[in-house]
């Protein structure tokens, strides 16, 4: 089974490239949607938590998210805490998922994919990419925000995997290039490198 990993920063259509994925017979896994469903639904996440964070941390709904994000947005320390609990659990449920595909080749979607060290179980990483201006036009749409909070989201996640971590695709999502072609292209050549 071909490992492949999807990362970029927000807006830049890692979802998108995902469904294109999906339509080219490829099983994606959702990092963040698993994580979610993980802290609402493994018991030994949720006492990690609330021994951290505080009973407050779950309510009635499970987990409290507008509480801990009010905790972790300013304190890198407490992000480096919620983190250490969740991205091992995903890591390991991605392995357990991956196991049981029938596909050849399997992916997950993650803005994280260096940061929760993902990398490290992945045969190839694709970085999918997009313009600052595309990127603020689509935050603006999709989170109906103003134009400078989605120039403060864009920046809280700049990062450069060219400089900073190896990718070894780029799709370039900007409107300008066709997505589909860009994925069949990059799945082809996985495919024939194996």
């Amino acid at each position: 089974m071909i490992k492949i990993g999807i990362t970029g920063i927000i807006g830049s259509g890692k979802s998108v490239v995902s469904s294109v994925f999906r339509i080219l017979h490829i099983a994606v896994y959702n990092a963040d949607y698993r994580a979610k469903v993980l802290m609402n639904q493994d018991p030994d996440i949720q006492n990690e938590i609330k021994s951290e964070f505080g009973e407050e941390s779950y309510n009635d709904s499970g987990l409290n998210t507008s509480y801990i994000a009010s905790v972790i947005f300013n304190d890198e320390s407490k992000r480096k805490i919620i983190n250490s609990i969740v991205h091992p659990r995903v890591k390991q449920d991605f392995l357990d998922w991956s196991n049981q595909q029938s596909t050849e080749i399997c992916a997950i979607e993650s803005a994280l994919i260096y940061e929760a060290n993902f990398s490290d179980i992945l045969d190839y990483i694709i970085k999918v990419d997009a313009t600052i201006d595309v990127l603020t036009k689509r935050i603006i749409k999709r989170d109906k925000i103003s134009k400078e909070e989605a120039e403060s989201r864009i920046n809280s996640q700049s990062f450069n995997l060219d400089e900073k971590y190896k990718a070894n695709f780029t799709i370039n999502n900007d409107e300008q290039n066709s997505l589909i072609i860009q994925c069949m292209e990059i799945i082809k050549k996985i495919q024939t490198n194996g």
